[in-house]
């Protein structure tokens, strides 16, 4: 659960219409399968000896951590470490971080399982209970229901809020620090307060014909600078822009999955225009709408 937490986002972000073209491998310590504690078979695209210079290198390590912490495994991860722009520590590949002296007076989290251990084997490493931590160009995470925050944040900081935004409403992922929005209808469910629910909920019920933020501010029983605030402090974007990447998101469905024209696409999603639609989604997308019906978006 741990890896597919941490390859799945970045599958759907690249198969989306409008995805960075970024690629990944996995390895192992001798290139060979690799056993999960569910029993499951992973086949590594190459051995840990073959790796070249990446931007990121992710270290999963679940159960028996400390079988993997031999000298060999220690001056790979020291030669990689010089072409390696970032090094992540997933669940208890956090361990082998610290063991190789990574994270020498840096602050850093665990598994809560393993964080007395961690704390008495590396007393020099700050030990924090967040979710995940990044220190320098070192990132660590305690387990598996963290992963997906961690690597939404990655892409939202590399790509943008538009692309993280997409990739969460795949997952119908509901963390408090963004969108967590329900599947097909951009609803909000668990995730943020309760006016940010009700807020979003208002504007995901009004796509084809859009209402102002003054009555989505009254439909929600707060004023219009609550409104606001409330956005920028949970979702870290304005309520209007976060209206718009609604109605975007679901012209870029329409687009993909059904022949409509631009203008009946624009006319369902709140735009005034063919233009107007084009425009705001080449500006959030950085790619013409027209152009979004030569990839196929992949689920």
């Amino acid at each position: 659960m741990v890896l597919a937490s941490a390859l799945e986002p970045l599958r759907v972000a690249h198969g989306l219409p409008t995805g960075p073209d970024f690629t990944w491998e996995t390895a192992s310590v001798f290139d060979q399968p690799v056993q999960s504690s569910s029993g499951l078979q992973i086949t590594p695209s190459l051995a840990l000896a073959e790796v070249k210079s990446v931007d990121y290198l992710i270290l999963v390590s679940g159960y028996g951590v400390r079988q993997h912490a031999t000298p060999e495994v220690f001056l790979k991860l020291h030669q990689l470490r010089n072409i390696t722009r970032h090094i992540v520590g997933i669940d208890t590949g956090v361990w082998l971080m610290a063991e190789a002296g990574f994270l020498e007076g840096h602050e850093a989290t665990i598994h809560w399982q393993e964080m007395n251990a961690f704390g008495e084997r590396f007393p020099n490493v700050k030990l924090s209970e967040d979710r995940f931590v990044q220190s320098g160009t070192h990132i660590t995470c305690g387990g598996a229901s963290t992963v997906m925050d961690m690597i939404l944040k990655l892409i939202q900081d590399q790509y943008g809020a538009a692309l993280a935004f997409d990739v969460s409403n795949m997952f119908v992922f509901d963390v408090n620090w963004k969108f967590g929005i329900n599947q097909g209808a951009g609803l909000m469910k668990t995730a943020g307060s309760p006016a940010l629910r009700a807020a979003v909920n208002t504007m995901a019920d009004n796509i084809e014909h859009p209402i102002s933020l003054s009555d989505i501010a009254a439909a929600t029983s707060t004023s219009l600078r609550s409104l606001n605030r409330i956005f920028l402090h949970e979702l870290q974007m304005p309520p209007g822009k976060y209206y718009q990447l609604l109605r975007l998101t679901r012209a870029r469905d329409m687009a993909v999955e059904t022949h409509l024209s631009v203008i009946q696409i624009a006319l369902l999603t709140g735009f005034s225009s063919a233009s107007a639609l084009s425009r705001a989604f080449s500006t959030h997308y950085k790619m013409r709408i027209s152009s979004v019906r030569k990839r196929k978006l992949v689920l």
